[in-house]
């Protein structure tokens, strides 16, 4: 059956979601979600994530939330009719930016309605307050329609369910790169009820202000965030480098915890900052020197963490021989995933924004798989024996995530051996790395 409302339950999205976290969840080699003890379960909640990775920050969210979620996103998604219908179908609503215009923000009052209804039927609304992507570790200024949403919800039935801003941060392992790892972590919330009651002399633009001001700063607690100025990605290049230089494991490999490697990064930041605000000169020539370690080292397809001190002759033979060991299988997927890796590949091209590759692999995945699936295990069942087409069927399920992975390590293991070629990037790393230490 369908549904009146957004927020009332339906039978094909019911049907739908498993599949689509199933996809979202082998879109990424490793996910964790952290922190949940931090969303209330006594209330009216109101999600609110850093935007840095597209559709996919909005899919991140709702495979962490096992009940059902209806989320914001910009109205001119919806101008086009039949994608409208579909934004509708998986529970989103259009929201009107000012940037859209006087007339069209006047629209966002259905709409506001609409989100506290869905609220006071405790149903979970997430919106993400930047308003727009953009792929960083830092934030960009909160926009007011989370906060409007929350005060308008806790006029109406705050005195009866208290309602509240729950800060969550999203920090992926690559941002373009597909099958990269996904971290969620779940920050205190904000009792928007308590916090309004607390200081009742405000107006609406005084509450507004201090809401935005303490959302920010717990967002910001939530994922490897530096504040956004001037030599913004240089000081994640460092960062980096002496995460590189201190001798850990590249977190979300090999058992290691997401979320730690989210911490070790953020007090390094920390540092950074430190040394940024009390020694500036000597900080911004260190940065330049980054710059130009960054430019050589993409042009030369090498990574960062192939300066680690693990990077030895032995530890690529066993890489290698890793890879030979997986190239039976790796082709049998290049064959069996052949036209889904195609068209991600095609696709990717005409895709200015890299931000969206993640969105597209999973999409790609997600309709794909379902259609080269069934003609498969057709296939299998017609052509063989069922002894035979179960497992030969079985192994072609992994063989999209597996292309890419394989792919990964292979690029890995090359940029380990090219690094020993690289003298003088080796010599940059360590002057780079040492000159940091000794400001």
């Amino acid at each position: 059956m369908g549904r009146d409302k957004i927020y009332e339950k339906d039978f094909g999205y019911d049907c739908l979601k498993p599949i689509v976290d199933w996809n979202l969840r082998h879109s990424y080699r490793r996910y964790e979600v952290t922190c949940s003890e931090n969303v209330p379960n006594d209330g009216a909640l109101i999600f609110a994530p850093n935007h840095t990775n597209t559709l996919m920050d909005a899919l991140v969210m709702l495979r962490t939330n096992k009940g059902t979620t209806v989320f914001g996103a910009r109205a001119d998604l919806f101008n086009n009719p039949f994608i409208g219908k579909i934004m509708t179908f998986v529970r989103i609503l259009p929201m009107v930016r000012q940037r859209d215009g006087l007339r069209n923000v006047l629209k966002n009052h259905e709409t506001q309605e609409t989100i506290v209804e869905t609220l006071e039927n405790g149903v979970g609304f997430c919106i993400f307050p930047e308003g727009r992507h953009r792929p960083e570790k830092s934030l960009l200024p909160l926009g007011k329609g989370v906060f409007r949403a929350a005060l308008a919800a806790n006029e109406k039935f705050g005195e009866k369910m208290p309602v509240y801003i729950v800060p969550v941060g999203i920090e992926y392992g690559d941002f373009f790169r597909y099958r990269s790892t996904a971290l969620v972590t779940y920050g205190k919330a904000i009792n928007v009820t308590e916090f309004v009651r607390n200081d009742a002399s405000e107006n609406e633009a005084q509450t507004i202000d201090r809401l935005r001001k303490e959302l920010t700063v717990r967002i910001s607690e939530l994922f490897s965030y530096i504040p956004d100025g001037e030599n913004l990605k240089e000081k994640w290049v460092l960062t980096k480098m002496l995460s590189t230089a201190s001798g850990k494991k590249q977190y979300g490999d090999f058992g290691t915890s997401l979320q730690k490697g989210m911490h070790h990064n953020r007090e390094i930041i920390a540092g950074i900052e430190e040394k940024c605000a009390s020694r500036p000169e000597e900080m911004k020539d260190l940065l330049d020197e980054v710059a130009k370690f960054e430019k050589y080292r993409r042009k030369d397809g090498i990574s960062i963490y192939s300066f680690r001190k693990g990077n030895t002759v032995l530890n690529n033979v066993g890489k290698g021989f890793a890879a030979l060991v997986g190239l039976p299988y790796f082709i049998f997927s290049s064959i069996a995933s052949l036209p889904l890796w195609m068209i991600y590949f095609i696709l990717q091209k005409s895709i200015k924004d890299r931000a969206f590759h993640n969105t597209m692999g999973f999409g790609v995945k997600l309709a794909g798989g379902i259609i080269f699936s069934i003609i498969y295990l057709i296939l299998a069942f017609c052509l063989a024996p069922w002894w035979i087409a179960l497992p030969a069927f079985l192994l072609t399920i992994p063989a999209f995530s597996y292309f890419f992975d394989y792919i990964e390590g292979c690029r890995r293991w090359f940029s380990d051996i090219k690094v020993h070629k690289c003298k003088k990037l080796r010599k940059s790393f360590k002057n780079i790395t040492k000159r940091y230490f000794n400001l």
